[in-house]
C-alpha cells in the first residue's frame, strides 16, 4: 500500500503539468500514489496526464466536468487510499526529496501535520524568494500551546503533509461556493489537527503570478474573504475553540484584511472600492472592536521601520484609505 496520496486538481495547465509530473516522478521516496484530476479543462491538459498515467503505474487520472479547485480537491480526498495525503497545484514543482523529508518528519514525530518552507516563483524571471515558517522549532508542537501558528503557516496546502484520517474523522472539506478556499481548509486543519511537525527547508516550488490566473483588479470577489473569515469564526465557536484563540483569530482576521485591502487602491472602479473598503472595516469592527490593541498586532508595529508604521497608520482608519485611494486614482489619472 502506498504511504502518501498527492492530489493534483488540474484546470487549463497544459503549459505547466509536464514540469509538475515530472517533479513527481523524480521523488526520492517511491511509495505514492497521484490522483490526478482534470476539472473540465478546454486545452490539452487532459491529454497530457493521460500519458503520464500510461507511464507510470503510481498514477490515475479521473475527467470530470467543471467544479472549481474546491469540489475537485475534495473529490480527490474521497479517493485517497494512503495514510498521508498532500495537495499540489498543477502549476508548481517538488524539491526531490519533498515527500522523502515530509514523511520521515511523519514518522519521527508523529505529528498529523507537517510544513516546510517554500520558494516564490516568478512566470517572466528566474528570481525566486524563499519563504520560510517563522517558528524555530522542529520537534513536535502542539497548537493549543502554539496558539500563534494559526496566523503564522500558509494557509496553502501544498506545503503540507496530513495525516487523511484527520481530514475524514472531522469532515475537514474545502468550501465550494467562494474564493480563500485554502484558508478556510487550513483554519479548520490547525484547529482539529492538534499536532505538528516543521521541516525547515524549502521544498516546494510556488508559481505566484502565472500570467493567466491573475485576478481582474475590478474583481468584487476580493469580498469573499469576509465568507472565509465567517466560516472560520464560527467553526471556532462550533470547536468551542473561539475563546481559547480569540488573539490568534484576532490577528488572522487583520492580517487576511488588510492584506485585502492593499488590493483597493489598484480597483478603478472607485463605488466598488469604496463598498469594500465600508465591508471590510464593518466586519472587523463587529467582530473584533479592539482589534487595534491586539498584542501580536502591537508587538509587530514596534518592529517596524518608519515607511511600514507609515502604511500601517493609513490601513488602521477607513477614512484615510479612502483620501489615500482618491490620491492614487488621481495620479493615474494624471499620468
Amino acid at each position: 500500500m502506498n504511504k502518501i496520496s498527492v492530489v493534483i486538481p488540474a484546470y487549463n495547465v497544459e503549459k505547466y503539468i509536464d514540469k509538475s509530473f515530472e517533479s513527481l516522478l523524480n521523488q526520492t521516496f517511491k511509495e505514492f500514489e497521484v490522483i490526478a484530476i482534470n476539472d473540465g479543462s478546454q486545452d490539452y491538459t487532459l491529454e497530457k496526464m493521460k500519458a503520464y498515467e500510461a507511464r507510470d503505474s503510481r498514477i490515475r487520472v479521473i475527467n470530470k466536468a467543471n467544479e472549481g479547485v474546491g469540489a475537485t480537491r475534495n473529490l480527490g480526498l474521497t479517493l485517497a487510499s494512503s495514510d498521508y495525503i498532500i495537495f499540489i497545484d498543477p502549476d508548481d514543482c517538488l524539491h526531490p526529496d519533498m515527500l522523502k523529508s515530509l514523511y520521515e518528519k511523519a514518522v519521527e514525530t508523529n505529528a498529523n501535520v507537517i510544513v516546510c518552507d517554500y520558494y516564490e516563483c516568478y512566470e517572466q524571471s528566474t528570481d525566486k524568494t524563499l519563504m520560510t515558517i517563522p517558528v524555530e522549532s522542529t520537534d513536535l508542537l502542539v497548537v493549543e500551546e502554539q496558539k500563534d501558528l494559526i496566523f503564522k503557516i500558509t494557509p496553502a496546502p501544498w506545503n503540507k503533509l496530513i495525516k487523511t484520517s484527520i481530514l475524514k474523522e472531522h469532515k475537514i472539506e474545502f468550501p465550494l461556493n467562494y474564493r480563500s478556499e485554502d484558508l478556510v481548509f487550513t483554519l479548520k486543519l490547525l484547529a482539529q489537527c492538534k499536532t505538528l511537525a516543521i521541516v525547515h527547508q524549502p521544498l516546494y516550488y510556488y508559481l505566484a503570478n502565472r500570467m493567466n490566473n491573475v485576478s481582474s483588479a475590478n474583481d468584487e470577489r476580493v469580498l469573499h474573504t469576509l465568507n472565509a473569515l465567517q466560516e472560520i469564526i464560527t467553526s471556532y465557536e462550533t470547536y468551542n475553540l473561539k475563546q481559547l484563540f480569540e488573539e490568534e483569530l484576532e490577528m488572522l482576521v487583520i492580517k487576511q484584511i488588510q492584506y485585502e485591502l492593499h488590493k483597493v487602491i489598484y480597483i478603478t472602479d472607485k463605488e466598488l472600492a469604496i463598498r469594500i473598503i465600508n465591508e471590510f472595516y464593518q466586519f472587523i469592527e463587529n467582530n473584533f472592536p479592539t482589534w487595534r490593541k491586539n498584542k501580536y498586532y502591537q508587538s509587530l508595529y514596534q518592529e517596524m521601520n518608519f515607511m511600514n508604521k507609515y502604511r500601517v497608520w493609513i490601513y488602521e482608519q477607513p477614512y484615510r484609505l479612502k483620501i489615500y485611494y482618491q490620491i492614487r486614482q488621481l495620479k493615474r489619472v494624471l499620468k
